[in-house]
């Protein structure tokens, strides 16, 4: 076995989505494990922009950055199919001389009326040009045709596949196809075979969406006696409705995902588990035991759901794992409203943090937390659990926590409790409309967390602010 050559091709006609995580990582993971027997092995990324209308700067820097921010690291230079394009025309013209190809002045509304014909009576036969290919008038024209690729017309087209097995289609089925338009301009389907043969792309990773483009992609290899790869073709994710995955089930874009504060190892982690388990069962696992562990035999033929719960519970746990708040001090870099609050008070932001991070889907969520605890000019709302009972509790409770020097949540929960005990009440009674007037909500943390969090000062402070008003 040789090195393989992987590569993975976006059209820069859109942000980096999951579907596209998922085909650049499996790709990479592939070549990571082909590197440790065979380091001439590469993964190629090649930006497929030959759709001017639709390609957008923006896009495809969204896409490289979107990989380097994952791990995703590509090998050589980026290779840039729109300054290709004679090298694609010289292959079509290559395939016309060797009559591997043919010339068509085939209208649209010829092709259509045939198509329709067919439909009609019940004909499954693909290819709609079929008197071009053999008028001697036809073929000596200099300008005004397409270049059609030649199918053969009887027998049958197999391909092994690593994740779909063995497929045969009769070549009926397949249509002889455009390779070159009226206007020089080459289609997608010779650009990507001519780019994959010269970059030496041996394993093509992809969408099963694109698996009957294998077969029509066989006959240019075939035709000009090309090796043909090997192909491996990845069942499409879906939303839990069942339907494509869009917007409207989430953010579903690299950019979106690491605005909302997601890493890069929970998406991954998440991605890699759509149809394939690890042997040891274990759902946690990160990027360098997937390359130990990964075979893409072993992935499912059926197509995934992507579930945005499922991503959130890895993302806690490594939100969790970020002992040294390195992950979070990095997202902070991009996002504004949350480094504000760091600044201000970057050691009450820790331990808000360290209180509220078992809860948190992505660090997002601490926009919609910081708040109250930041707010220097918070007031107590009027509610009627802050009754007489408590009013006389909380003057006492509050020379209690001037009295305290060590503040630190076990001594802070040892003098709650001792003064539970003093007054003989039920924590209750003290606790719930202490934590109203100390973040106007009777939910959240415990009364130690959010003394915690708030320090002894501004504690205090609440507390003196609301017997000032009683």
């Amino acid at each position: 076995m040789n090195a393989i050559i992987t590569r993975f091709a976006p059209s820069p006609t859109g942000n980096l989505h999951i579907g596209g995580i998922r085909t650049a990582l499996i790709n990479f993971i592939i070549t990571q494990q082909a590197k440790k027997k065979y380091s001439e092995s590469k993964f190629l990324l090649r930006i497929e922009d030959t759709d001017k209308k639709r390609s957008n700067n923006e896009f495809k820097e969204n896409i490289i950055n979107g990989l380097k921010w994952l791990g995703i690291i590509h090998d050589n230079e980026i290779y840039i199919q729109s300054e290709r394009l004679k090298r694609h025309q010289e292959v079509a013209y290559n395939l016309l001389n060797k009559k591997k190809a043919f010339k068509c002045i085939c209208t649209l509304e010829t092709l259509k009326k045939k198509r329709e014909e067919n439909q009609k009576n019940k004909v499954n036969h693909k290819k709609l040009c079929e008197t071009c290919e053999e008028d001697n008038k036809i073929q000596s024209l200099m300008e005004g045709y397409t270049i059609r690729i030649k199918i053969p017309q009887i027998k049958a087209t197999s391909i092994n596949d690593l994740i779909q097995g063995n497929l045969k289609i009769q070549n009926k089925e397949i249509d002889n196809f455009i390779l070159l338009r009226k206007d020089g301009s080459p289609t997608y389907m010779l650009s990507v075979v001519v780019d994959d043969f010269d970059m030496g792309v041996n394993l093509i990773i992809r969408g099963d969406d694109h698996l009957n483009n294998a077969f029509r992609q066989y006959y240019i290899y075939h035709n000009l006696n090309w090796s043909i790869p090997q192909y491996a073709h990845i069942p499409l994710i879906y939303g839990e409705d069942g339907k494509k995955l869009s917007k409207r089930h989430g953010a579903v874009d690299i950019g979106e995902l690491k605005c909302q504060g997601y890493l890069k190892d929970s998406i991954i982690n998440n991605l890699i588990l759509l149809g394939w388990a690890p042997p040891n069962s274990n759902e946690i696992i990160t990027i360098n035991e997937i390359i130990k562990l990964f075979d893409i035999k072993k992935i499912s033929k059926s197509s995934s759901i992507f579930n945005y719960d499922k991503l959130n519970f890895f993302n806690n746990y490594f939100i969790n794992e970020d002992k040294d708040f390195q992950n979070l001090f990095n997202y902070l870099q991009d996002n504004d409203i949350l480094n504000n609050y760091s600044n201000n008070d970057i050691h009450k932001f820790k331990r808000l943090f360290f209180v509220y991070k078992k809860n948190l889907n992505f660090y997002k969520d601490l926009e919609n937390i910081c708040p109250v605890y930041f707010d220097e000019n918070f007031i107590t709302n009027k509610n009627k659990i802050l009754d007489e009972t408590f009013n006389k509790l909380i003057k006492d409770f509050s020379l209690l926590l001037q009295k305290i020097d060590k503040w630190e949540k076990e001594f802070l929960e040892r003098q709650i409790e001792h003064f539970i005990n003093i007054k003989k009440i039920k924590f209750v009674k003290l606790g719930k409309p202490l934590r109203f007037v100390m973040i106007n909500s009777e939910n959240g943390p415990s009364i130690t967390d959010i003394l915690f969090i708030l320090g002894k000062k501004d504690s205090i402070l609440r507390i003196k602010n609301y017997i000032k008003h009683i």
